[in-house]
């Protein structure tokens, strides 16, 4: 699912993996049964709604522009799909739903009790709730089922109704149920939607659409993908290579595979293949039993200044053998934080965005005001003496690998940053320091003349 406020713009990546090789092509449909409409309450920037990703790149973004139409009227949904690609096929994540968020506040609002994933299993039952946020009074509010690779009245049965709340009521229940058809065909999907409120704008749906896995009951299922990353989601630009590990849960039985593709990132912090990161695409073999696979992306050390971290997203797409992506877990953004300068300038003893420097090590974040002294110092103090330059030089080589052992164990951390308040306090307050150094020095004397004495 993806979601754009009301004023706001977001953006849909289309990525393809396997090769580069070739322009293709793809369309993207708008669905009719949707509650948002095209044109009305959001617009997409592609003519004749054709996306194109051109010979050596992995992805193109679409653009989405939510309206604001000063009405109350809550979350609204469209359905957006691809078909008739060109000069590739279509993989199994070719639909998603769109949700516009309301700008405008309702008196009443209705949400799904949760907004996370929902999992069932064949033939089961599960009861849901629908609750209320807002002002007290009677309220309907209908809900349906959008299919996505699940079949109305095959894999599960139709749950379209409209739930009534009295004038106290505080939730309003109704029950989903996944059919067991007895063939083995992995996991399916759904989306529950809101939808209707009545009052007409008193009464809204209040929440994100929810997605439902409807899990396979047949044995030797062939499993589920995750995405991690290793290492954490924020990495400095001269990391070199960032892991990632795919792992497989839910199943490992048969040979399956997936891919994994990158697509830069959108907006300001938009990093760009072979500027920023070096675009990469492949396939991960899974043997019989086998649950994990790692994978590498290059980072590129760009040597330009910025003063925000630029972002790109790496996807698992594409899984064969009836095996499934988990989809709060299929996609990753990696931040990348620049060294060369800017208003971050990371290329200084004090400071660094991955906590590869001892103090933001120590300190846990480089936005630590005790950091930021730090730097101040640095920059006032330390480079300006031949002295204190060649100091930060040969800090700036030895320091990293020392941080990230310190970053890992919270013990030492604390005992590094004891060993720094000195330093911190000293900087922090300079006139407060150089008092003390007088009275030092002053009772040092002090002590020698009452010796001569």
């Amino acid at each position: 699912m993806v979601g754009v406020h009301e004023g706001d713009v977001g953006y849909v990546n289309v990525v393809r993996s396997g090769s580069t090789v070739g322009a293709v092509s793809v369309l993207l449909n708008v669905g009719v049964g949707g509650t948002a409409r095209f044109g009305t309450d959001f617009d997409i920037e592609l003519p004749l709604g054709v996306v194109q990703i051109a010979d050596g790149k992995l992805s193109a973004s679409v653009k989405i522009t939510a309206l604001n139409d000063s009405d109350v009227e809550g979350t609204e949904y469209a359905t957006l799909s691809l078909s008739s690609a060109t000069g590739a096929t279509l993989g199994a994540a070719n639909n998603l739903t769109l949700d516009i968020l309301d700008a405008d506040s309702a008196p009443t609002t209705l949400s799904f009790e949760s907004s996370s994933t929902l999992r069932i299993d064949e033939g089961e039952e599960q009861i849901l709730a629908v609750i209320r946020g807002g002002a007290a009074g009677l309220a309907d509010i209908s809900v349906t089922g959008q299919p996505g690779s699940a079949t109305l009245g095959v894999d599960y049965a139709d749950v379209t109704q409209t739930l009534q709340l009295g004038a106290d009521q505080q939730s309003a229940e109704f029950s989903l149920s996944a059919l067991n058809d007895d063939e083995f065909e992995g996991t399916e999907t759904l989306t529950l939607v809101l939808f209707d409120g009545v009052p007409e704008s008193q009464v809204v749906p209040g929440g994100r659409n929810r997605l439902v896995l409807i899990e396979d009951s047949e044995p030797n299922q062939p499993g589920e993908f995750s995405l991690r990353v290793v290492g954490g989601n924020t990495v400095p630009e001269t990391v070199g290579t960032v892991t990632f590990r795919v792992e497989r849960d839910r199943g490992d039985s048969g040979a399956v595979t997936v891919d994994y593709v990158t697509a830069d990132g959108s907006g300001d912090t938009r990093a760009v293949a072979d500027e920023q990161y070096e675009p990469a695409t492949g396939t991960l073999l899974f043997s019989d039993l086998q649950t994990q696979a790692e994978f590498s992306i290059n980072i590129i050390d760009d040597n330009t200044g910025s003063s925000n971290n630029l972002d790109f997203s790496v996807y698992i797409v594409n899984p064969t053998g009836l095996s499934n992506l988990n989809p709060d877990a299929s996609r990753i953004v990696l931040d990348v934080e620049d060294d060369d300068g800017g208003d971050d300038d990371d290329d200084c003893p004090f400071l660094c965005g991955d906590d590869c420097f001892i103090a933001t090590a120590a300190f846990g974040s480089r936005l630590d005001p005790h950091v930021g002294a730090l730097r101040a110092f640095r920059d006032q103090g330390l480079m300006r003496i031949l002295p204190g330059r060649l100091f930060v030089a040969t800090y700036n080589t030895l320091s990293p690998p020392l941080a990230r052992f310190i970053a890992e164990r919270d013990g030492l951390r604390a005992v590094v940053r004891a060993v720094l308040w000195p330093l911190v306090i000293a900087v922090e307050n300079p006139a407060f320091s150089l008092a003390g150094l007088a009275l030092l020095v002053g009772g040092a004397g002090l002590r020698r003349r009452r010796r001569r004495l």
